[in-house]
């Protein structure tokens, strides 16, 4: 294991979310670092290290080594450190354009408006609640037959089809995927309509999770995205990407890709009666819920902080499939 200050370091030195997937893991840098001492590191500013040599890591204002200097001392070469500060800086900011993002070519952002105004007028159709468990086996045959919705174009099912079967980590995504098959269906028989908040939750394992947070932590925590099929992530991702310019890849720091979400196997996401429209936000993570959550070790987040998926930190994201 690599030590808690070694750990505490790195933190400091590259903030929220910094070892994500270009860190290439604790581990990794453990392995590279060998015999390397903390206290073999000189301060970079102004004091010194406590009688044994090492940081004191408990100062008001802690005595750090330069970034660049500090990795490169465990033996990485400069690109990779780099690359480890540029993930670094993407994770503090996900909504910052980076330099080495990747972007949809002019063809696909073109079509990108009439795609997701045809899936928005599905969800219209269906209704919120059944269109976040429905499949496109299902909406591709009823969209055309359904005045209003109309067929798919070849174009439209093209970037359906990129965004999909696309590998994420082109792009920087580093999370594993979930479901292989775009015409993949969610069976209803396995949810449970939670009326309250409108959303799906499986029954065998995300509901009685739930239940029980709601027990421990009260009323104040509320569900707010359960089960989500492929189009619904896809109407979500799109969304995003649209806000992003066809930025793809600051988009998925924000939001799984399609087959990619673990909404779709089990998770959910909840909030605070508290905050209102701010629950999809950092807020959430000084909220009194999310506290309460914290003291509950059978509570685990999908994307906490440091997390290495390439994705921001999610303190409601609560993880239940594996």
């Amino acid at each position: 294991m690599v030590d808690l200050d070694k750990r505490r370091i790195l933190k400091l030195l590259l903030g929220s979310g910094a070892v994500a997937s270009g860190l290439y893991g604790l581990v990794a840098l453990e392995r590279i670092a060998g015999g390397h001492q903390l206290g073999t590191l000189a301060p970079r500013a102004q004091g010194q290290g406590n009688a044994t040599g090492s940081l004191n890591l408990s100062a008001q204002e802690p005595i750090l080594p330069d970034q660049a200097e500090f990795l490169s001392s465990f033996g990485f070469s400069q690109q990779q450190v780099d690359q480890m500060l540029l993930n670094a800086r993407k994770m503090q900011v996900p909504d910052r354009v980076s330099p080495d993002d990747v972007y949809l070519n002019t063809d696909q952002r073109a079509v990108m408006p009439a795609t997701l105004a045809r899936l928005n007028r599905a969800q219209r159709h269906f209704g919120h609640g059944y269109f976040n468990i429905l499949g496109f086996n299902q909406l591709l045959k009823s969209a055309a037959v359904t005045p209003g919705i109309e067929r798919f174009t070849v174009e439209e099912m093209g970037l359906l089809q990129w965004l999909f079967y696309q590998d994420a980590t082109t792009y920087g995504f580093m999370g594993q995927r979930v479901v292989k098959d775009l015409l993949a269906d969610l069976r209803p028989s396995l949810l449970h309509y939670d009326a309250q908040s409108g959303q799906y939750l499986f029954k065998r394992r995300a509901k009685p999770l739930f239940d029980r947070m709601r027990a421990d932590i009260g009323s104040d925590l509320i569900l707010t995205s359960g089960v989500r099929g492929i189009p619904k992530q896809s109407t979500l991702f799109l969304t995003k990407l649209i806000a992003c310019d066809g930025n793809v890849s600051m988009t998925s720091r924000s939001l799984a890709p399609p087959g990619y979400s673990f909404h779709f196997s089990g998770d959910f996401d909840v909030g605070s009666t508290q905050l209102e429209g701010e629950n999809f936000s950092r807020a959430f993570a000084r909220s009194e819920v999310y506290r309460k959550m914290q003291r509950r070790p059978y509570v685990t987040l999908r994307y906490p902080d440091q997390n290495q998926a390439g994705v921001r930190f999610e303190p409601w994201h609560v993880k239940v499939s594996r």
